[in-house]
């Protein structure tokens, strides 16, 4: 991101609570965000979709089921995923396909994202009492095609908590994404949360 952008982004993210909301009931879509500027329109339309800001208390419904695993919390993660990630209202947010190695790596290819602002992103994992899965994931966001390749967005945080059913062929859980500088440490914005599905690809 070029310096001379970065005051209008940080005046862009500082007015995000404020844009179409009324009150707790009703949280800032995306669709908002595209009156607040240019800058901001293009940061976000990569990862918030449709998805609403988190209202209070939000987190807590979306926990993961670590109780699915409960009867048996070996239950493996690694192999082949085709996931979707939900916004409390219903909306879409992304869906895609998700390799967890047996390593703790994994590596998500998103099919909400156009390849030139990039639709590849890596993270690393590993299971926690009671059997979920926690994923820390970070994803490379770049502005919308026809800008300047060299101008970087930003970096998303895509946190995952996951459980696996007995059946190992499903995992449920929750989602939570962050907006960060380039420089993967100055926190600009907490894009939303949501729920994940996802359905294992057998060979």
């Amino acid at each position: 991101m070029r310096t001379q952008h970065l005051p209008i982004v940080v005046a862009a993210i500082a007015g995000l609570a404020g844009l179409a909301c009324t009150d707790g009931a009703n949280a800032c879509s995306y669709t908002d965000l595209r009156n607040a500027s240019p800058v901001a329109h293009a940061q976000f339309s990569q990862f918030a979709g449709a998805i609403k800001a988190a209202a209070p208390g939000l987190a807590a419904s979306a926990a993961a089921p670590d109780n699915l695993l409960m009867s048996n919390p070996r239950r493996s993660i690694v192999g082949f995923w085709k996931f979707a990630f939900t916004a409390p209202d219903g909306s879409p947010i992304d869906w895609g396909f998700q390799t967890w190695h047996d390593d703790g790596t994994e590596i998500t290819n998103s099919g909400g994202q156009l390849p030139a602002t990039g639709n590849f992103c890596t993270g690393v994992f590993e299971q926690h009492v009671g059997g979920a899965y926690h994923l820390n994931h970070w994803a490379i966001a770049w502005n919308l095609p026809g800008t300047d390749p060299s101008d970087l967005a930003g970096l998303v945080n895509i946190r995952e908590v996951v459980s696996v059913d007995r059946s190992g062929n499903a995992m449920t859980g929750s989602v939570s994404l962050d907006f960060y500088a380039p420089d993967g440490t100055t926190f600009l914005a907490h894009i939303g949360d949501g729920t994940v599905s996802a359905t294992r690809i057998n060979p």
